[in-house]
């Protein structure tokens, strides 16, 4: 008897038809949920990293069971996608029981991680129990230039172990590098290694201040120019560029709310301590979830995606909005408000538009 078969339905095909379904919904879909602040690195352009021996900041992550109790929430508001970051979220001791439980809740997790720390024992839970993806970064080609922005002898060798475990155990596995002054020669040399494995590789040149308000990240900031470049270095990147400036063209899409990007509508953000926010950068307001439920917390963020701009400033007539990263959550970085523009962001929105027009014409 001839059996009936089904179409294989890949998870990136499933999850936009449910992004459909739900006709721009606020709904809690997908999180990123920071593990611990700490890292065993000392990246040179961190906006978030505390020192792996910083007992303070040990001391303000959420226990074992707190996480399980919020993640037990999460999946009770629906949520299905959750991403663990950090800080490195394998200095943890329970990441693994962390890691496990939410797996057994049925959640779909995503790994950042910059892969220094897996061990062959860690690498064959995750072969037993596949997260939907992990993702480590590159932060250079060499030894030299990879140590150079860690700032931790050894750690290269490290994370090429810890990338050769994830393949060996055909885990899905994406390379990714944030591109600074000390490493983008090696951009070439990052993308050639990647593509020899078989893997995805993605790369960004935007840097963020420190969480603390240390600029210091800014030193190692690529030019206007530099950035520019990447994208005439990549078709993909072009082409997405070109397509944006075409499905916004002439909308100034900050003209009223303070929110105009997709913030808090299918996703959220949660830190070491167990705050929830609107997303990674826009940290302000957050909610305790120690102290309130997620359900609760999730509709006060709702609230946020109705505030209305107070402040007079040049995004509201631009009609550059589509080309540009300017938002709340670098206002509060750089400014300590949500709506004062970052003067870098907007020149480099005006040089983009510029080479778009200039690809099209």
């Amino acid at each position: 008897m001839d059996c009936p078969t089904l179409d294989e339905l890949y998870l990136d095909e499933w999850s936009t038809g449910l992004l459909a379904k739900l006709r721009g919904r606020r709904y809690p879909l997908s999180g990123m949920f920071e593990l611990t602040d700490r890292c065993n690195l000392g990246c040179v352009h961190c906006y978030i990293n505390q020192p792996a021996t910083n007992q303070a900041a040990r001391d303000s992550e959420l226990t074992t069971s707190q996480v399980k109790k919020i993640l037990d929430q999460l999946v009770e508001a629906g949520c299905l996608f959750l991403t663990f970051t950090g800080g490195e979220v394998l200095l943890r001791s329970d990441f693994t029981e962390i890691y496990q439980y939410a797996r057994q809740l049925g959640i779909l997790v995503t790994i950042f991680t910059n892969a220094t720390l897996l061990t062959p024992r860690i690498a064959d839970l995750l072969a037993e129990s596949r997260p939907r993806l992990v993702e480590v970064t590159l932060y250079g080609a060499t030894r030299e230039t990879y140590e150079k922005v860690t700032g931790v002898a050894g750690s290269y060798d490290r994370c090429m172990r810890g990338i050769d475990l994830l393949v060996e155990r055909n885990l899905s596995l994406n390379l990714k590098s944030i591109l600074l002054s000390i490493n983008l020669h090696e951009l070439p040399a990052m993308r050639a290694f990647a593509e020899q494995r078989g893997l995805d590789f993605r790369y960004d040149g935007l840097l963020w201040p420190r969480l603390d308000g240390c600029a210091k990240p800014f030193d190692y900031r690529l030019s206007l120019q530099e950035l520019l470049a990447l994208d005439d270095g990549n078709p993909e990147r072009q082409a997405e560029w070109e397509r944006i400036a075409a499905s916004y063209s002439g909308q100034a899409l900050r003209a009223e709310y303070v929110f105009s990007c997709g913030a808090g509508l299918q996703s959220f953000h949660i830190d070491s301590t167990g705050k929830l926010s609107i997303c990674t950068m826009a940290r302000h307001p957050a909610y305790d979830l120690n102290r309130t439920t997620f359900n609760e917390a999730w509709e006060r963020l709702g609230d946020l995606r109705k505030l209305k701009r107070e402040k007079t400033t040049i995004c509201q007539t631009c009609t550059l909005g589509g080309l540009c990263s300017q938002c709340p959550g670098w206002s509060q970085s750089v400014h300590g408000d949500n709506e004062t523009p970052v003067e870098f962001l907007c020149e480099l929105a005006h040089f983009r538009a510029a080479r778009v027009k200039e690809c099209i014409m």
